[in-house]
């Protein structure tokens, strides 16, 4: 095992990092409400994907109710322990669970779903513990539902014997408006009249999608994308030696999800494959069309993580062609890949970047919405033809 080391030698990160490293201003400033005592009893936690949102809401969960009131989380303390495992009584977390409509208002919607959604969801609140950045995604879930809201309601105004302070994390809280938006009337009428000695931390990359109203009752936490250092360091955690974590962290434009999935993944050239993927969607000629029509709607009916992968390797490739557009002296680690760049920025010169950016989110939003995605995607590629030449789309997807 010695040899095996001073043969492949790795420079990795000794110390784990913590979010006050990766997210210093934001943990500055809710340490500061902690050490004021004035917690508040909603927030919003907002910002880019994969900027450590979700971490910072568990991090403050635990840090507000840490046994020895520190000014940081001792991590060590019976109560500190448990919300690192998820496991703390008085911790309720939300997110998107399949539609039960057999089930009653009083039942827990998570024991509700069938067996084999409910033990996978098991599994992943407890690779949430061990992992921050893992994503709680459940494969048949579309919306926060309204029953998860409606058991929060009844156990949330229950007393509690328990003296440290409830919490409650919404993850992917932009889904409470998804179909009728009746989650998120209910979950109104909670921020209207709160529980005693209880916050929610409402999380989710798409502000815009909440109602004013909701959005209007919750202190704003405004994220920023992880900055380059810390996306490294972090992939470097993750026992990935210094080269590759260099260039993960420069692909992943500070989106921590994109760079474990990169890292994951067995591609050795992620900026040939996701070049690949953005020819399909953009070359003029009939059956690459239809074959790029028919790839990607299977891929999202069949394989909606790999579909999202897809469509991220492309927003990444998009951003990196922004930045070689305006300023190549940021991409020194690409040298040998800016071929594609070149090609492409001579010729769509007038390309809408940004535009295009927001319409392959609006791909990934579609999947929750249950569209018709042959035809969504066919007018998808017809409205990026028409951005690549600075024009504005007819078409409104």
């Amino acid at each position: 095992m010695g040899r095996r080391e001073e043969a492949k030698p790795r420079k990795l990160v000794k110390k784990e990092m913590n979010i006050s490293e990766a997210q210093p201003f934001i943990w500055q400033r809710l340490n500061k409400i902690k050490s004021n005592d004035k917690i508040g009893t909603s927030y919003l936690f907002s910002g880019p994907v994969g900027c450590g949102k979700e971490w910072c809401a568990i991090e403050f969960s635990k840090l507000i109710n840490c046994e020895l009131e520190q000014s940081a989380s001792c991590s060590s303390c019976a109560s500190c322990q448990k919300f690192s495992a998820l496991q703390h009584e008085n911790l309720n977390l939300v997110f998107p669970l399949p539609s039960i409509s057999k089930s009653k208002t009083e039942d827990d919607p998570i024991k509700s779903i069938n067996k084999e959604d409910y033990e996978l969801i098991l599994e992943m609140i407890g690779s949430k513990s061990k992992d921050p950045f893992y994503k709680i995604n459940l494969p048949s879930a579309r919306r926060i539902t309204i029953n998860s809201i409606r058991f929060l309601r009844k156990t949330l105004y229950l007393t509690s014997q328990n003296s440290s302070r409830k919490i409650v994390v919404i993850f992917d809280a932009h889904l409470l408006s998804e179909g009728a938006g009746e989650s998120a009337n209910a979950l109104l009428k909670i921020l209207e009249e709160p529980p005693n000695n209880t916050s929610l931390i409402l999380v989710t990359d798409k502000k815009s999608k909440l109602p004013l109203t909701i959005i209007s009752r919750c202190q704003q936490v405004d994220f920023s994308s992880l900055p380059f250092d810390v996306v490294r360091k972090l992939i470097e955690n993750d026992k990935i030696d210094n080269d590759r974590a260099t260039q993960l962290a420069m692909l992943s434009n500070g989106n921590m999800h994109l760079a474990k999935e990169l890292a994951s993944k067995d591609i050795d050239f992620p900026i040939e494959e996701a070049y690949t993927l953005l020819k399909s969607l953009t070359l003029l000629d009939q059956n690459t069309w239809r074959n790029s029509i028919n790839d990607f709607s299977m891929l999202a009916l069949r394989k909606p993580d790999e579909f999202i992968f897809k469509i991220n390797l492309i927003q990444m490739w998009m951003n990196i062609a922004l930045k070689f557009k305006y300023d190549r002296k940021d991409l020194p680690l690409l040298d040998s890949e800016l071929d594609s760049f070149e090609e492409f920025t001579n010729k769509f010169p007038n390309a809408n970047f940004f535009e295009i950016n927001i319409l392959l989110e609006k791909a990934i939003v579609a999947l929750s919405r249950n569209l018709y995605m042959p035809l969504f995607i066919l007018d998808m590629m017809i409205s990026i033809q028409t951005l690549l030449k600075g024009k504005k789309p007819k078409i409104t997807i």
